[in-house]
């Protein structure tokens, strides 16, 4: 277990001095794993990279959570594929995709 968290903290360490370097290179935060990573194939694929785990799980709606709060996405027939560690793909009919704190995008 110690082992677990000090990897975590070293991880975190590893992040934090990563941004100024990505900043001077002008490269995405997501470059360093840190921020999360949405990618929307139409409306019927979502895939998200670098999440922190799963809040929520049904067929109208998925909830992972984020360094910055709850991900929600909204939609019929809602499946996970392609799940790996601090990644996965959502498929199904995506109709609303919420950001921690405001409403992002709705597909009708």
């Amino acid at each position: 277990m110690r082992k677990r968290r000090r990897a975590g903290a070293a991880r975190s360490e590893e992040k934090r001095r990563a941004r100024p370097v990505l900043e001077a290179l002008a490269l995405p935060e997501d470059a360093a794993g840190g921020a999360v990573r949405l990618i929307a194939l139409g409306s019927s694929r979502l895939m998200v990279e670098n999440h922190a785990g799963l809040a929520e799980v049904t067929g109208t709606r998925v909830r992972l959570v984020t360094p910055e709060g709850m991900l929600a996405v909204s939609g019929e027939g809602l499946r996970l594929t392609d799940v790996r560690r601090g990644a996965l793909c959502i498929t199904g009919a995506i109709r609303e995709i919420e950001l921690p704190g405001r409403r992002e995008a709705r597909y009708d």
